[in-house]
């Protein structure tokens, strides 16, 4: 199987770029310089570990039936991916442990809270995704961890500034986390994978999306008004007329999933314009 073809219809593996750039464009409107070096090693590192999240989702996906229940095709998942996931995982934490001792400890530690979400999302004996916390940890993962993490390989130290929009950008993913599942609803139940959709019902979980979205730009303006983050963050409110379409949308077509990837397709363009504006705006401010 071609692993470019594979992984091309990930968003994660993508979405998992924009709070590294997060943190990095936060460092330079901090300090007004880039340690190139230290930006370069960080961003592959980081891909090292998306890489490695999306072949151990298949590897262990495919062991499971997971996304497959419903489907005739056989799943042709080469045992090589598990390998190839513990390789990457492996030059990552080569590349934290370089950085670690070019900028300080607290590298490793975020290193290390990347692996516990990378590996034990789907893999055992924890497997985060079937226990209810799946959601919490894409969260974390790709808002606070990585966030912090990447603007502390340029500072040398953690702010409340980069905090504050990690949350915002780890809320943001996690909102699409929940949303993405909702369409996969039964296979997961069947699976035994109890996320928080399966736990919640359908229904439910929408109310839970909705808490969420609005959570995210609540904070964006207690930002703006703070002054902690740039004004010009404020553009992304543009995109609420079109969340609102996706709500009723997901409201309406919870049970058919054809009709609700439009839910899906218009958060995940809002998360995008959510972490563009951030970092638009850090770069202007």
């Amino acid at each position: 199987m071609n692993l470019i073809k594979l992984i091309r219809y990930r968003f994660f593996l993508f979405a998992g770029m924009l709070p590294y750039f997060l943190g990095q464009v936060i460092a330079f409107n901090t300090l007004g310089r880039l340690n190139w070096p230290h930006f370069c090693w960080g961003f592959v590192g980081i891909f090292l570990v998306l890489i490695a999240v999306e072949l151990f989702n298949e590897y262990f996906d495919a062991k499971e039936g997971g996304d497959r229940i419903f489907s005739l095709q056989q799943p042709d998942i080469p045992n090589w991916f598990f390998k190839a996931g513990i390789f990457a995982l492996g030059l990552a934490f080569v590349i934290g442990l370089y950085l670690t001792l070019q900028t300080g400890w607290m590298v490793i530690l975020f290193a290390f809270l990347g692996f516990l979400g990378a590996y034990f999302y789907v893999g055992p004996p924890i497997r985060w995704a079937y226990r209810g916390f799946g959601e919490t940890v894409i969260g974390l993962s790709y808002g606070p961890f990585m966030v912090l993490g990447s603007y502390y390989i340029q500072t040398q130290k953690v702010d409340y500034v980069p905090l504050f929009v990690s949350a915002i950008s780890g809320l943001s993913v996690f909102c699409l986390a929940v949303l993405n599942e909702i369409p996969d609803y039964y296979q997961d139940k069947l699976v035994g994978k109890r996320n928080l959709v399966v736990r919640l019902g359908k229904q439910r979980a929408i109310v839970l999306l909705k808490f969420g979205l609005a959570s995210v730009f609540v904070l964006l303006v207690l930002g703006v008004v703070l002054k902690t983050i740039p004004v010009l963050a404020i553009a992304a409110a543009a995109t609420l007329p079109w969340i609102a379409k996706s709500i009723r949308n997901a409201e309406k077509n919870y049970d058919n999933p054809k009709a609700f990837l439009f839910a899906v397709n218009t958060i995940v363009v809002t998360h995008i314009i959510v972490v563009f504006s951030l970092g638009v705006s850090f770069l202007k401010g």
